[in-house]
Formats: structure tokens, C-alpha cells, sequence
């Protein structure tokens, strides 16, 4: 690709440069020098002060404009004269260098040209030296001709190139076409005008505002670009802040949001748009897309949002935006995910209740154990003297049964409330264990439940009795939960100087709604159950520096881990 086009430039350079000696201009200039050297002049300084176009940075060059007014006022000779004398100057002092070889193959493409523009001009009736409205079609069909030629020398160079997004560069010409020919032609026609006029001044006057237009326009391009990228920074800032901002400009109708009032709504720019144009009524995050309806100025409203059953809430605010003379022309809206922090709070209120109620359940249940004790004594004097149908008749069982319950519920609560340090040791978790299920054999035998265990023997430094209290609560738990003919397993595995112990059941598992308060204090699904087993199970695992989880739970069956340090 890279051959064909050095072929091709170099095939434009020879046709060019032959079509120019062929026409020999410089024999059949009449023109005075001094013209034909100020026309040159100003064809080189309109070709390096081209005219820039914001906001995308397109320009134009006058130089077309002297070659087709020469064209129409002098004819060919000059017109390629013009174009020999300028490449000079445009050579020597263009401010984007460039090789010679280009420069040639500019003067042969300019060439062909200037020769097509000339002779369509006079194919059409048109002649050199006057201006007629009557020789309008031959202007037309001379400009014509011209961009044409230049149109497929040009898609020819970037077809043969190898620069990328030759398309969309082709695609961008062709909608300039209309518009940079159309000024071509006009101000052609224009120094037409003052070239007939007089010729001195009209070639230093057009010159003149040519400089000037570029001058101008690169000063507003200047600022633009400024504007622009100043506008690019701020727009960037707000994307990069973690909170939605959403600016309403009622004097253009124009919104602006950033990304993250996007994330935070997991909706994109173009329906947040419409969300924000239309009514609502009954819709269910109503409450907060109203708040883009309200133009008075408000400060932390707290709104909820539900998107795809993810609940969110809100902190809204709003204020004016003003413009430069501190007029109202708009509303701002700037909203912050608050949703982690309220639950926070809600957790600390609840932290600060649970302390009270601890507190309170304390003082209830040392005032509380005193008179037990004693109606234990006397209940217990009873059942040893009485006969046993009076046992039977007043229920002196029972009623020992049910205080050594509410024994056993105010030992718990005194528990959680002050749990007593752990006396920790060296001990292996696989005795303790045993020790256990030796306990609880002969209710796994009744109901069928068979248990495997597969622990690594690793030392660990706990306290026994309460590890075996927290074994003895999640083996309870998990012979509710079987009820009759099923498997417990208990194993572990070792990671990172953690020891991990897994406590499976195949029982029905545990609701989703459970999982979320699973080790809160009397949460429980027994009917006889105080839901204060798993709350001190997890203060006697964190008291040993370790963590206790729901690893998994489903209608096959529940897991725990236990995770404990290995070592002091």
C-alpha cells in the first residue's frame, strides 16, 4: 500500500508539472510584474494564515479564492503564474514544515485545477477581464470542476494511505463541501469586484481582511478551546465526586448529570432525562423523582429509592443556579447515598437499647435468682416429703422442672451480660469432641442421626468448658432442627494460621429472614426457645479471639464455621 502511494504522488507531481510546461504561462503573461508579484505574495500569506472554524476546529484557506479570481479576471497564464511565485514563499515560511516532495505534488494538484476550473469557465461562455451576472452559471461550473478535481485527488492520497479513519475523514469533507466551496465562490466573486475596481488596492484590501479573519478567528478559537477545556475540567470534577448532581437550566432547557447521579440510580443519562421531564403519580419511587418538581430551595431530605429490590435512602438537596449576573436560571439537585449509614445508626441505637436491656436484665436477674432459689428449696423440701399422690396432686415435679428453666434463662442472661473470661489452655478441639458426643449418645442413637467427624489434630489455646458449651448449643441446635434420621458432620481445615471448624446438619435450614438477626438475642423460631444460644455462642468465640458464620444454609441442610487462632 505503502508503494502505491509514492506511485500515486509521484504520478500527480509529473502530470501536474508536465501540464504546467505544456502551458508555458510565464510566455504569455501581459500582466505587470509588480501585480503579478503582490498577487503572489498574497496567495502565500492567505495559504499560511488559513481561517479557522470552532467548535471542531475546521479551517479554510483564501488561496482558491485568488486562483479562480485571477482565473476570471486575467486568465489561465497568470492565474498559474500566481500559483508558481507564491509556492516560494509558502514553502520557505509555512509554519508547518513540509517536505519538498509535497510542495511538488501541491503544485501539480493545483495545477490540474486551476487548468480544469479555466477551461469549464470558457466552455460555458465565460470571459477574462469582466464581471456579468450573465457569466454566473460559468462562475458556478468553474468552482464546480475545481472542488471535484481536488475532491478525488485528495480521496485518492487517503485511499492509498495508511493513516486510520480514512472514512470518517472523507465522511467530514463532504459535509464541508457545500460550505467551504460556497465561501470560495463568494469571495472570489468579491475580489473580482475589486480587482476591476482597482487592482492594487483591491488585491491589499482583500489581503488585508483575509489577515484579519484569520487573526480574529484564531483569537475566538483561542478562547473557545479554553472554554471548552474548562468546561471538559468541571465536568469531570463533578463525575468524579461520589455525589449525584443534577443541574436544571431552565434558560436553555438543557440538564446536566453526572455519573455518579447515574451509578447511584443504576439508571443511564438518557432515561434519567426523561424521568426528570415527565409527570408522575403513582409510581413507586414517586416520592423522590417529585423532588425535581419542587423550585424552592430545600436542604436534606431524606427520600427512599428501590431499584431492582435494592433498597436505597436518599439525602437530597437543592439550590439556584445562577449566572454570571446573579440571576436565578436554574435549579441544582445533589444527592448522597446514605443508606450504610443509616443502618449504622440503626445498629448503634439498637447497640445502645441491647446495653440498657443488658444492664437492666443484670440487676433483674441477680434480684430475681434470691427468691428462686429460696422457692427451690422449698419446692425441693416437698417433693422429698410428700407422698406421691400429693406430689402428683399439687404437680411438685413440674413445678421444679419449670424453675430449674427459668434457672437456666437467668444463667444465660448473665451470660451475655458479664460473660466470664476464658481460662484458656492447651487443648485439642477432637477431644472435646468426643467428650461431647459421648454425652449426647444415646439421643443420637434414639433418633437416628449419624454423626462423622474429621478434625485436624492441631493444638489450640481455649478455654474447654466453654468451648464445649458452644459445641454442646450448635449440636443442640442442629438435633431440633433434624428431628429424626439424618447426618452431622464435623471437620475442619487449617489456613493461614487459622483453624476452621465446620459443624454440618442435614436439617431444614434457615429462612432468609432469620440469616440477618441469625446471632441477635431472642431471635428464635422454637416455641420454647429463649434465642439466646447462638448470641452466646458468638460472645464466647469472639472472647477467644475467633469468629463463628452461617457458611451456608438451604432446604439440604445447614454449616457453621467456627474460626479460631492457632497459637497465643
Amino acid at each position: 500500500m505503502k508503494r502505491l502511494y509514492t506511485w500515486y504522488v509521484a504520478l500527480i507531481s509529473i502530470m501536474g508539472c508536465a501540464l504546467f510546461l505544456y502551458i508555458r504561462p510565464f510566455e504569455h503573461v501581459e500582466q505587470q510584474w509588480l501585480l503579478l508579484l503582490l498577487l503572489s505574495f498574497s496567495t502565500a500569506l492567505l495559504s499560511i494564515y488559513i481561517v479557522h472554524l470552532p467548535p471542531k476546529g475546521n479551517a479554510f484557506s483564501l488561496d482558491s479564492t485568488i486562483y479562480l479570481a485571477t482565473i476570471f479576471v486575467y486568465g489561465l497564464e497568470t492565474s498559474l503564474m500566481v500559483l508558481l511565485l507564491s509556492m516560494i514563499p509558502t514553502y520557505l515560511f509555512h509554519e508547518k514544515k513540509m517536505a519538498w516532495w509535497k510542495h511538488v505534488c501541491n503544485f501539480a494538484m493545483y495545477t490540474c485545477m486551476i487548468v480544469g476550473a479555466y477551461y469549464s469557465f470558457v466552455m460555458l461562455g465565460g470571459e477574462s477581464g469582466s464581471f456579468s451576472i450573465s457569466f454566473l452559471d460559468a462562475y458556478l461550473f468553474s468552482l464546480i470542476v475545481y472542488s471535484t478535481i481536488n475532491m478525488l485527488l485528495i480521496i485518492g492520497f487517503f485511499s492509498l494511505s495508511s493513516s486510520s479513519g480514512v472514512r470518517h475523514i472523507l465522511m467530514e469533507m463532504l459535509n464541508e463541501w457545500l460550505f467551504t466551496y460556497g465561501v470560495t465562490l463568494l469571495t472570489s466573486l468579491v475580489l473580482v469586484s475589486l480587482l476591476l475596481l482597482n487592482e492594487y488596492f483591491g488585491i491589499l484590501l482583500f489581503t488585508a481582511i483575509g489577515l484579519l479573519l484569520s487573526l480574529a478567528f484564531r483569537q475566538y478559537g483561542r478562547l473557545y478551546e479554553k472554554v471548552a477545556n474548562d468546561k471538559t475540567y468541571i465536568e469531570q470534577l463533578l463525575n468524579s465526586l461520589p455525589i449525584g448532581i443534577v443541574t436544571i437550566d431552565e434558560s436553555t432547557s438543557n440538564n446536566f448529570i453526572n455519573d455518579s447521579a447515574a451509578m447511584l440510580l443504576d439508571l443511564d443519562k438518557k432515561e434519567m432525562k426523561q424521568m426528570i421531564e415527565q409527570e408522575r403519580e403513582s409510581e413507586k419511587n414517586a416520592l423522590f423523582w417529585n423532588l425535581f418538581i419542587h423550585r424552592d430551595p430545600f436542604q436534606q431530605v431524606k427520600v427512599p429509592y428501590e431499584k431492582d429490590e435494592k433498597k436505597k435512602i436518599f439525602l437530597a438537596s437543592q439550590s439556584n443556579l445562577l449566572n454570571l449576573y446573579g440571576e436565578k436560571v436554574g435549579r441544582t439537585i445533589f444527592f448522597l447515598d446514605i443508606t450504610e449509614m443509616e443502618e449504622l445508626t440503626k445498629r448503634i441505637h439498637q447497640s445502645e437499647k441491647l446495653a440498657l436491656m443488658g444492664e437492666m436484665a443484670t440487676k433483674a436477674a441477680h434480684e430475681i435468682r434470691n427468691p428462686l432459689t429460696v422457692i427451690h428449696g422449698f419446692l425441693a423440701f416437698m417433693n422429698e416429703n410428700l407422698a406421691e399422690n400429693a406430689r402428683e396432686q399439687y404437680h411438685i415435679p413440674l413445678l421444679l422442672k419449670e424453675i430449674d428453666r427459668i434457672n437456666a434463662i437467668v444463667e444465660d442472661m448473665l451470660l451475655i451480660a458479664k460473660p466470664s473470661a476464658p481460662m484458656l489452655k492447651e487443648t485439642h478441639m477432637e477431644t472435646i469432641v468426643q467428650d461431647l458426643l459421648s454425652l449426647l449418645q444415646h439421643t443420637f442413637e434414639t433418633k437416628k442421626i449419624a454423626v462423622h467427624v474429621r478434625l485436624d489434630r492441631v493444638p489450640l489455646w481455649i478455654d474447654p468448658k466453654q468451648m464445649m458449651q458452644v459445641l454442646y448449643n450448635l449440636l443442640h441446635n442442629s438435633i431440633e432442627a433434624i428431628e429424626e434420621n439424618g447426618t452431622i458432620c464435623i471437620y475442619s481445615d487449617v489456613n493461614e494460621g487459622t483453624y476452621n471448624m465446620y459443624i454440618y446438619d442435614s436439617g431444614r435450614g434457615i429462612s432468609k429472614e432469620m440469616e440477618k438477626a441469625l446471632f441477635e438475642p431472642f431471635m428464635t423460631t422454637k416455641s420454647s426457645g429463649t434465642g439466646l444460644g447462638l448470641t452466646i455462642v458468638k460472645r464466647i468465640i469472639e472472647n477467644h479471639g475467633g469468629t463463628i458464620a452461617l457458611h451456608d444454609s438451604s432446604e439440604k441442610g445447614t454449616t457453621f464455621v467456627i474460626s479460631l487462632p492457632i497459637g497465643r
